[in-house]
């Protein structure tokens, strides 16, 4: 069974191997962990510090603003972390024989949606930011489909070879799931006591891409 870290053990691991300094990276953390937790609007200096650690006065030092502090979060997460966590996903192998289009569609979208809601604070973080920059949400939408494709691109043209699903670019395939996708996500995410229901979501999921992607002859 594929085991994917959380995004906080990613993006720890990924400070840790950075040229940070151990105050900055504990700073990163914790704020990490408050504005997830109880959100950037209520997470306050004094927060993060008590968290983290250290001094006010450090905190600040490091980092000018709060503002700084998150965008900070959001560069590594871009740049690192979510193409990292989309390779460790690419690690679970399919192949047009072995499968139906349907079971690669259901096993993609069950493992993705279960990440999410494992970690759907921390993704919060990271739509609520981009729905009000829109330079954030270009580079996430690009971030994430980029890195989807090209794992997937092989197993999606040997479906197109065999004739089984209809001849559209990757791009727009990878575009249509994570599109539907995310449209039962957005509710859990705008509702921090609403759990996703995995199974139906899925269903509802694979049976909408089926339908508007298997070539019928």
């Amino acid at each position: 069974m594929l085991v994917i870290e959380s995004l906080e053990q990613k993006y720890a691991q990924t400070l840790e191997n950075s040229n940070l300094s151990l105050k900055q990276r504990q700073v990163l953390l914790s704020s990490l962990k408050l504005f997830a937790e109880i959100g950037f609007e209520n997470t306050t200096a004094s927060l993060i510090a008590k968290e983290a650690g250290v001094s006010e006065g450090t905190v600040f030092s490091y980092f000018k603003t709060k503002e700084g502090i998150l965008e900070a979060i959001l560069s590594t997460f871009l740049e690192q972390v979510i193409p990292d966590v989309i390779a460790d996903f690419s690690k679970k192998k399919f192949t047009a024989n072995q499968e139906t289009f349907s079971v690669f569609l259901r096993s993609i979208v069950r493992d993705r949606l279960v990440f999410i809601q494992e970690n759907q604070m921390q993704v919060k973080i990271l739509l609520s930011r981009s729905f009000i920059d829109n330079a954030i949400s270009n580079q996430l939408g690009n971030v994430i489909v980029h890195s989807i494709i090209s794992p997937i691109s092989p197993i999606l043209n040997q479906f197109k070879e065999k004739g089984l699903i209809r001849n559209w670019t990757n791009e727009r395939i990878v575009r249509y799931i994570l599109a539907l996708s995310l449209s039962y996500v957005l509710p859990m995410m705008l509702n921090d006591n609403e759990e996703l229901g995995i199974d139906e979501a899925v269903n509802e999921i694979v049976e909408c891409l089926s339908f508007a992607l298997v070539e019928v002859e």
